[in-house]
């Protein structure tokens, strides 16, 4: 099969999703051709940079914008219409209609609603005939993913069955697999060698981050614990924010353990009792795996509004409004072991830890995008 993937380079979280189904697909057959594209770099470079950054200093620095567009555009999605015509003009261009020529996919699978948008387009005006899947990535359902022309939905949590609904497509498009993360957040690990390989103590420890990009509120929270001076270990970790990472290098406490970007998070979460974290899609999914209680301190708008939202719904965590609350959340936790392992319950049984490898198969034996299958129109691009 040739298997084509669109994502957009807006956070780490719709590149990653595309990467670890499709490194699946390769791992269960590599007779099988995959790609993976970031849609606006493919089509033009300057394209590119230009979203990313404009998402990056929206969230940063006009967080309430960005705020209320997303809010507004839940009720109706009148307010990104003009953002969608203008992207899809783009990503429907000769360049990317040729790609869809040369790579004759059997199926396109989309991570991000943009170009999953684009792509019912051109569907709609009989440009391409060929399956379309979209991953969700947060626990959200967003009206930007929902188009008619979509195949199949894989969704984060059967709890989303009604909002899915909502929009009256038939719920058989549905597959509640999860949101894909790497096979190793399903490991089992012995703490105390995990531990000893990461020169660490075994003893409570918290892990303090902020996703791959290392956003949030890192630096004010570790000033809220050591102001008031808790007795645990911390685990710091910057992401790719070197201006972050320089700047808890010079803190000297030797309770805190900082590290930049590291490819074994799963190690640390099983060295770790707590995360502190923003609520990112991702992060909440291999803290879910990791059976690992959550405390939320701080929150993009929109979509991590909402995952924060699953969180308390479904009772995997909390959230610290205030350095008090920080702390008394952290004592909860440490200090009450059944409110501790109710938290773990809940998460043992909203984990989907292989949702990676039940995606891939799930794509793989798709009748409409088997080629040999019979049900299926030969692919056209015009």
């Amino acid at each position: 099969m040739n298997i084509l993937f669109f994502t957009v380079s807006a956070g780490e979280g719709h590149n990653q999703v595309a990467k670890t189904i499709a490194d699946k697909i390769k791992r269960i057959d590599p007779k099988h051709k995959v790609e993976v594209i970031d849609a606006f770099n493919y089509v033009h470079p300057s394209l590119h940079k230009i979203v990313f950054e404009a998402y990056i200093k929206s969230i940063k620095y006009i967080p309430t914008l960005y705020g209320y567009i997303y809010k507004r555009s839940e009720v109706t999605d009148n307010s990104i219409v003009d953002v969608s015509e203008f992207l899809n003009k783009v990503v429907l261009s000769r360049k990317l209609t040729r790609l869809l020529g040369d790579f004759q996919p059997d199926v396109i699978v989309c991570t991000h609603p943009f170009p999953a948008e684009a792509l019912s387009a051109m569907k709609r005006k009989g440009k391409i005939d060929i399956p379309l899947v979209t991953v969700l990535t947060d626990y959200t359902i967003h009206p930007s993913w929902i188009n008619n022309e979509i195949d199949y939905y894989m969704m984060p949590s059967e709890n989303f069955v009604h909002e899915f609904q909502y929009w009256q497509i038939p719920l058989e498009r549905a597959k509640f697999f999860g949101i894909p993360i790497d096979d190793k957040f399903a490991k089992s690990y012995n703490r105390q060698e995990v531990c000893e390989r990461l020169n660490l103590s075994n003893t409570f420890t918290a892990l303090i981050m902020g996703g791959g990009l290392g956003l949030g509120n890192i630096t004010e929270t570790l000033d809220y614990l050591f102001t008031y001076n808790i007795d645990i270990q911390i685990i710091a970790i910057a992401g790719k924010n070197q201006e972050l990472y320089r700047y808890l290098s010079l803190i000297n406490r030797k309770n805190l353990k900082v590290f930049g970007y590291v490819s074994n998070i799963d190690e640390f979460m099983s060295a770790s009792d707590i995360i502190i974290t923003k609520p990112g899609g991702i992060t909440v999914t291999e803290a879910l795996a990791k059976e690992l209680p959550i405390i939320v301190t701080w929150n993009l708008p929109g979509q991590e509004e909402r995952n924060m939202e699953f969180i308390l719904n479904n009772g995997i965590g909390m959230v610290a409004a205030s350095p008090n609350s920080l702390i008394s959340c952290i004592n909860l936790l440490k200090d009450d072991p059944d409110r501790y392992q109710t938290i773990c319950r809940n998460m043992t049984r909203l984990r989907k830890p292989h949702a990676s490898e039940d995606i891939a198969n799930f794509i793989l034996n798709m009748p409409s995008a088997n080629p040999s299958s019979t049900e299926r129109s030969v692919f056209t691009v015009r």
